[in-house]
């Protein structure tokens, strides 16, 4: 998948052509190698694909992601050198729509 961003930096332009292929929890775990790397910038088409995938329910739900997991990858990300306002309102989404499910799942196996 090629984006509209040109890399000088052969590592960014690999790191941005696995985004595609990567499992949620892998995503969680790069993001700030990534943010490092300038794949996750302002303006970059990347940084929107992301994004989109944080805060996908249907793969916060299939990954298997706690909310606990999910604010401490909140956490790590926002306090990381030049987090990118997006992702982090993206990671703040993710987290609400797992601990959600928590609780409806919680309620269920309780009633």
């Amino acid at each position: 998948m090629s984006m509209n961003y040109i890399y000088f930096d052969r590592e960014a332009r690999q790191a941005e052509e696995s985004i595609p292929s990567m499992t949620y929890r892998t995503l969680l775990e790069n993001l700030g190698r990534f943010t490092a790397l300038g794949v996750i910038a302002p303006q970059n088409p990347a940084t929107m694909l992301v994004a989109a995938r944080l805060v996908d329910r249907a793969r916060i739900l299939r990954s298997g992601v706690t909310a606990a997991e999910l604010r401490r990858a909140l956490e790590s990300y926002k306090s990381g050198p030049k987090p990118i306002y997006g992702v982090i309102k993206a990671l703040e989404q993710a987290l609400e729509t797992a601990s959600e499910n928590e609780g409806q799942t919680a309620a269920h196996y309780a009633g």
